[in-house]
């Protein structure tokens, strides 16, 4: 993990007015330094308001050193004033607390990284809380003057949160659920929940029963596909059999039914390759991929409304077609993928 080592500072004239903030950040042999302003303005917004832009531009997690002459910023996290804030809901517990929105993110961007705090003594010998100061000072003149800061951050707050790593919780939290939809295959929910950060949002999630497919292999190094239509997809499409799991079915014995139903053979024995979630950002379904080598011959039952093809394609044919993307089926292409290391 890179180590940087930050300087900042914070000049206001008149608190409030016209202000400026300015740091400089060190990591090995790199240095950059950084300052802007903002018209009406107060000291400790200016003081806070360096360390943050100082953090939004570490572009991943590092171990940081910040160095301030302001206490109000510092005793903030070495006192453990910051804790008590948020855990009041970003606000003291006599009333409202002051720049909440730059002392939230301030949190937020220390969270992320390893960051120890230093105080230093203003107005000293030390040379880099010297050119913060001076920096801070230009840029407090520069918006008295109305005219453009040295920098100014084009980055939002929100933005800045959503271009680093996130390394929190990822588990959400539902506290409703409504039935928007019941259909003969699946129903649909719209769930609200609590996010890792508090905030709240809505899912809306297909409640599917799963199904089971099957790769089939005939004696001549074939695998036995149909042929169908597929109305979400507007096309005819090849697919390996598979079918809808009926409640508390075995998906091996799905995936022999649908065989047989669809293709007129019977596998002399099952193997499971794969399950996965073709869906999960919207989607329960979660399908059972068998593969088999020995068939037999069987009865062809299709469902009421199923029209279909059957198609026989050389195993490594179908397994070339998966890769260019002529069968862009999910359950094939999975299947096909894992059932080739056992043809």
């Amino acid at each position: 993990m890179k180590h940087v080592t930050i300087y900042t500072d914070g000049a206001c004239s008149g608190n409030p007015g016209p202000g400026g903030y300015a740091a400089i950040l060190m990591c090995g042999s790199a240095k950059r330094e950084i300052s802007g302003g903002e018209a009406e303005t107060t000291n400790n917004r200016m003081e806070l308001r360096a360390p943050v832009e100082a953090l939004r531009l570490l572009s991943e997690k590092c171990d940081v050193e910040i160095y301030s002459d302001s206490s109000y910023v510092v005793d903030s996290f070495n006192k453990g004033w910051i804790y008590s804030w948020k855990k009041n809901g970003w606000a003291r517990k006599d009333g409202p607390l002051k720049n909440a929105e730059l002392i939230k993110e301030l949190y937020e961007l220390c969270s992320y990284h390893n960051v120890k705090w230093i105080k230093v003594r203003g107005h000293s010998d030390n040379e880099y809380n010297n050119r913060c100061d001076a920096l801070a000072v230009a840029a407090s003149r520069s918006a008295a003057q109305d005219i453009t800061p040295c920098i100014t951050p084009s980055v939002t707050h929100d933005d800045a949160v959503r271009r680093r790593e996130y390394t929190g919780e990822l588990y959400e939290r539902k506290t409703a659920v409504t039935t928007a939809f019941k259909g003969r295959i699946f129903d649909v929910e719209v769930a609200d929940v609590t996010l890792p950060d508090g905030s709240v949002s809505k899912r809306e999630i297909v409640r599917h029963p799963g199904g089971a497919a099957i790769a089939a292999i005939d004696g001549d190094k074939n695998i036995l596909l149909v042929e169908q239509y597929r109305i979400a997809a507007d096309r005819i499409m090849l697919e390996i059999p598979a079918g809808k799991l009926e409640e508390g079915e075995d998906p091996e014995l799905c995936a022999a039914r649908e065989l047989e139903e669809e293709t007129g053979f019977r596998p002399s024995y099952l193997k499971h390759v794969s399950t996965f979630y073709p869906t999960p950002g919207y989607c329960t379904e979660k399908l059972h991929i068998y593969f088999t080598d020995k068939i037999a011959e069987g009865n062809i039952n299709r469902d009421e409304g199923e029209f279909l093809h059957i198609v026989r394609i050389p195993f490594e044919k179908a397994h070339e077609m998966v890769l260019s993307g002529e069968i862009n089926d999910a359950k094939t292409a999975v299947a096909v993928l894992a059932a080739r290391a056992y043809v």
